[in-house]
């Protein structure tokens, strides 16, 4: 496995985008697809946030992705975030979101931060296993999430 910039493998944004959407336009009342798309390409950064980053397998093949962004949850002042883990299911529990997010962590402390921020309504146990630290429970669009955070 390999992890890379998004901006090193454009040809794979379409992809990112269709499984954030899938996964998370609820959250995002007005969103579409083409939205989403967008807004990923403004993510295609490596020196500054916002960085999103792709997993690939040994045959560049997309398995995963996670995200370094600001502002995740509207009118929260903290930041930047850990955002948009995925990786589809028949890749699931082979380390992939874990590297992903020890990606992500190390980009934010690259880039000068002390502690990151993440929300999650399915996988809190899995961050807490990676060292996060749960902050808050709370209503969030529809949804009761996790609010988490890490030491850097």
């Amino acid at each position: 496995m390999k992890i890379a910039p998004l901006v090193e493998r454009p040809d794979l944004a379409a992809q990112v985008a269709a499984w954030g959407f899938a996964e998370w336009g609820h959250l995002n009342p007005g969103q579409t697809p083409a939205s989403r798309l967008a807004e990923l390409r403004e993510e295609m950064n490596v020196d500054r946030v916002p960085i999103t980053f792709v997993a690939l397998d040994d045959h560049d093949g997309l398995i995963g992705t996670a995200a370094l962004i600001f502002d995740d949850l509207e009118g929260d002042p903290r930041n930047p975030w850990l955002a948009s883990v995925f990786v589809p299911p028949a890749h699931r529990k082979k380390g992939i979101a874990s590297a992903l997010v020890r990606t992500v962590e190390e980009a934010a402390r690259r880039l000068g931060y002390s502690r990151l921020y993440l929300f999650t309504s399915t996988a809190p146990d899995l961050y807490a296993g990676l060292g996060w630290r749960a902050l808050e429970w709370r209503d969030y669009r529809g949804e009761h999430i996790q609010v988490m955070d890490r030491k850097l």
